[in-house]
């Protein structure tokens, strides 16, 4: 991991060196261009083996879980799934944001803190350090790789639903708009997550730490709250954490409908999700340009 790294950083560094004046002696003038900086920080995301990893298991989590639960819906006597109309098979469609968005966020934590693991930060910032600079690149690769990761996520689970209801003789509501709202909504709710991811990596840097504090949060901390809210007859106080705005901003998911929280829109649930990605964006940067890069 870190060797691929340390090359893609001395790529930037050369490049710095060679695009500089022979009069420039100056530490802070960093002359690094933005498609250097950002084709270095997708080289050190991609020379690791985290990302396939990710990527992969997003691809096998999303395409497994829909087929084991829209399975169990269609043949169930009993089931929270029903496929009467359009409206009805969007939370089918959209089971990548309720059961995977884990996947575009640990890849955006490890977008900023494998280069902490890896110990080459110092030399990233030697060669750019504009530290500002640097966190956008992060984040503007951090958006695109979980975008690939939704992407692929979301169309393989819907690809996967449409499978089942065709092979039951159920209509698949492709080319409906609820449909076609909610895959697309999906999707960006994903690349948002990816943004979110960015900001809890430059905040806690450890790379460990920010992982397993994630799974802490998405899998159990977040679901126990919102299922608390449901039971004190708040449930649509759940479409203000994250995941629940998420699955709001998804168009309604699984999740949505166990948590009874079906009150709120997806505009609303894009709303929220995007301030909690500004906000922790915004102190992620300020962490990442304040600090010393240890």
């Amino acid at each position: 991991m870190s060797t691929g790294t340390s090359t893609s950083t001395g790529t930037v560094a050369r490049t710095d060196r060679s695009a500089r004046p022979a009069t420039d002696s100056g530490a802070g003038s960093g002359a690094v261009s933005t498609a250097d900086l950002l084709r270095s920080e997708v080289l050190k995301l991609t020379t690791t083996r985290l990302w396939w990893i990710l990527l992969l298991a997003a691809l096998a989590g999303s395409a497994g879980l829909t087929a084991l639960i829209v399975f169990g819906g269609l043949n169930a006597p009993r089931s929270p799934l029903s496929f009467g109309t359009a409206a009805d098979a969007v939370p089918a469609y959209n089971m990548a944001v309720a059961l995977a968005y884990v996947f575009p966020l640990a890849i955006g934590v490890i977008t900023v803190t494998q280069e902490y693991h890896a110990r080459t930060i110092s030399a990233t910032l030697l060669a750019e350090p504009r530290r500002a600079r640097v966190y956008g690149a992060k984040l503007l690769v951090g958006l695109g790789t979980a975008f690939v990761y939704g992407t692929v996520a979301v169309l393989s689970g819907a690809l996967v639903s449409a499978a089942l209801l065709a092979g039951h003789g159920e209509p698949t509501y492709l080319t409906d708009g609820a449909v076609l709202g909610a895959l697309g909504g999906s999707i960006l709710v994903m690349t948002l997550w990816g943004a979110i991811g960015v900001g809890v990596g430059a905040l806690v840097r450890n790379q460990v730490a920010a992982i397993v504090g994630i799974l802490l949060v998405t899998q159990f901390l977040e679901p126990t709250l919102r299922i608390l809210a449901s039971s004190l007859g708040n449930a649509e106080l759940g479409n203000l954490l994250p995941g629940g705005a998420g699955d709001l901003a998804g168009g309604g998911t699984i999740m949505t409908a166990a948590a009874e929280a079906d009150g709120g829109s997806q505009g609303l649930g894009f709303l929220v999700l995007a301030l909690y990605a500004v906000a922790i964006g915004a102190v992620g940067a300020a962490r990442f340009t304040r600090y010393e890069a240890s």
